[in-house]
């Protein structure tokens, strides 16, 4: 995020105005019509706020118009009904705010928090009432001229004096002078001399004009333009000779007329605003081009994070994969567990490839055949995913042989609680790989054959390999269950005499083989579990 931040700061900089390639640099439009649609289409929760300024706007504007300048009927009338206009807005935007413990209200706020084309409706009509009030009471200075029979013509600088001298005294009576009997002269009163006060609602009014933030900078800047073209066309048209009639007051200004004047002020006042305009638009934009783009590298770094640890999981154990996922783990830390009592099982498939795979073009040169034993694997490991094997973990393949373990399980090492309960589940899933393979070979018209082995005893599990990490176990458990199996009969389960005991004692019957010679153990007594789907009749004795 803080790199968001001083990227956003570095693009704000001058030198970067136009950096961004997805901003069209005039215009000020995501080139990207999508992101332009979903940039217009975004909440704004802050709308209720613009309201509210320019409401504030407004009542400043009245405050001026209502103790400094001519006040009629047409005033009160149309500044009221402004007043009930702006009132029913701020209800509407404020509603959720002010009654939503009350009444729990949802919608009046949000439909026009979250509707766009409602917000600009809304901001437009704000903008064009704002604008129109600080000008209505124009109308009202030139019905107020008076006519004013006089008796001295050459006492007119008397008048010109005194309104000079009165300039700033808003109602005071200083138009009393003597002209030749009979003559009159049109001279606007002291209470309507109120242009500066205009030319101060009109500030305001181009300042309402811009608070709505999120309205684009070209239509505010076409909306004051049109609102300037009217003010200049009201004090340098319209009301030409009510407003020279004013006093010049003192600035640097002062051989220009007021009316002229007024027009350079609220041209640069506009000028201004528009640069702000575009400023906050241009900031705007920006910060949610960034913001979409974070998000997006965001959900492609969760969605590779997803990736990696189905990966993982498919290679290694879960508990395995989270450790290595894990942030504050080690680099050069060596992953591993030592279990009190675990169970190995080995089953190879002998007949695999001493009868059925062959070189040939009919398969392909053996890729056929490998696609049989793809599918054979696939339908064991599918038996992984039942419930009652999810302490089983596959370990590896190695030719036709599949090797399997139980009891793998993170907080029950250096632990004997229910120490054998792995034995059983283990053997239960021997005895499906067995079921699985009898189904295959009634589809597929094949001869297949399992020769399993099983020990149960201390094991090390862990993992090797930097590049591609391998989950394995070691130990003396692993070498006898390979052992099992390698000198065992297709069709049976060969297990040590120590998990023969244990499965005789839960109601499991085991077949006593007998001593058998095993690479690097001597001889060893094994036994064989007695299932329903053994092969043939053994000459051996029952534990």
């Amino acid at each position: 995020m803080d790199k968001i931040n001083i990227e956003l700061e570095r693009n704000l900089d001058d030198k970067q105005w136009f950096a961004a390639e997805d901003i069209h640099p005039i215009l000020l439009y995501f080139v990207n019509s999508d992101l332009e649609a979903e940039y217009h289409q975004q909440p704004d929760p802050l709308f209720k706020y613009y309201v509210a300024c320019a409401a504030m706007i407004y009542l400043t504007m009245l405050l001026v118009q209502l103790f400094f300048m001519p006040r009629s009927v047409a005033f009160f009338v149309s500044y009221g009904a402004i007043a009930l206009l702006f009132l029913l807005l701020l209800l509407l935007s404020w509603a959720d705010t002010i009654w939503m413990t009350k009444i729990h209200s949802k919608g009046l706020s949000s439909v026009i928090t979250d509707g766009p084309w409602l917000r600009l409706l809304i901001a437009i009509v704000t903008m064009s009432v704002v604008a129109a009030a600080a000008i209505i009471t124009v109308v009202d200075c030139g019905e107020l001229d008076a006519h004013l029979p006089v008796t001295n013509f050459s006492k007119f600088a008397v008048i010109s004096d005194v309104i000079s001298d009165e300039a700033f005294l808003v109602g005071s009576n200083a138009t009393t002078a003597l002209l030749p009997a009979g003559d009159t002269v049109s001279v606007c009163i002291n209470d309507c001399y109120s242009l500066p006060y205009y030319l101060y609602c009109c500030l305001l009014a181009l300042v309402a004009c811009s608070v709505f933030l999120q309205v684009h900078f070209l239509l505010k800047f076409i909306i004051m333009l049109l609102v300037l073209i009217l003010y200049n066309v009201t004090f340098l048209v319209l009301q030409l000779e009510l407003f020279q009639q004013q006093p010049t007051s003192r600035s640097l200004l002062n051989e220009m007329s007021l009316p002229v004047q007024s027009a350079i002020y609220l041209a640069f006042f506009f000028i201004t605003l528009h640069v702000i305009d575009r400023k906050v638009e241009y900031t705007s934009r920006l910060d949610f081009l960034w913001k979409t783009k974070f998000k997006s590298e965001r959900e492609e770094v969760e969605t590779m994070g997803g990736v990696n640890k189905i990966l993982l999981e498919n290679i290694l154990p879960a508990h395995v994969a989270l450790h290595f996922l894990s942030s504050n783990r080690r680099l050069d830390e060596l992953y591993h567990q030592r279990y009190k009592s675990a169970s190995v099982l080995f089953a190879s498939i002998p007949n695999f490839f001493k009868e059925f795979y062959m070189q040939n073009d009919i398969t392909r040169d053996g890729l056929e055949c490998l696609r049989v034993l793809n599918e054979i694997i696939y339908d064991f490991d599918k038996l992984l995913l039942k419930p009652k094997f999810c302490v089983v973990e596959k370990i590896k393949t190695i030719g036709s042989t599949y090797m399997a373990a139980s009891g793998l399980v993170p907080g029950q090492e250096n632990s004997q609680q229910d120490s054998q309960h792995h034995v059983f589940v283990l053997l239960e899933f021997a005895l499906s790989m067995i079921s699985v393979l009898n189904q295959f070979n009634k589809e597929s018209f094949n001869d297949f054959k399992l020769r399993m082995g099983m020990s149960h005893g201390e094991i090390i599990a862990g993992v090797v390999g930097a590049q591609k990490p391998q989950y394995d176990i070691w130990g003396n458990t692993v070498n006898l269950a390979s052992r099992m199996d390698s000198h065992g009969i297709v069709g049976r389960i060969q297990v040590t005499e120590d998990t023969a005991t244990v499965l005789t004692n839960h109601n499991f019957e085991c077949v006593c083989r007998g001593p058998i010679a095993v690479k690097g153990r001597g001889n060893l007594i094994t036994y064989f579990v007695k299932t329903s789907m053994d092969y043939g009749d053994l000459s051996t004795t029952k534990l």
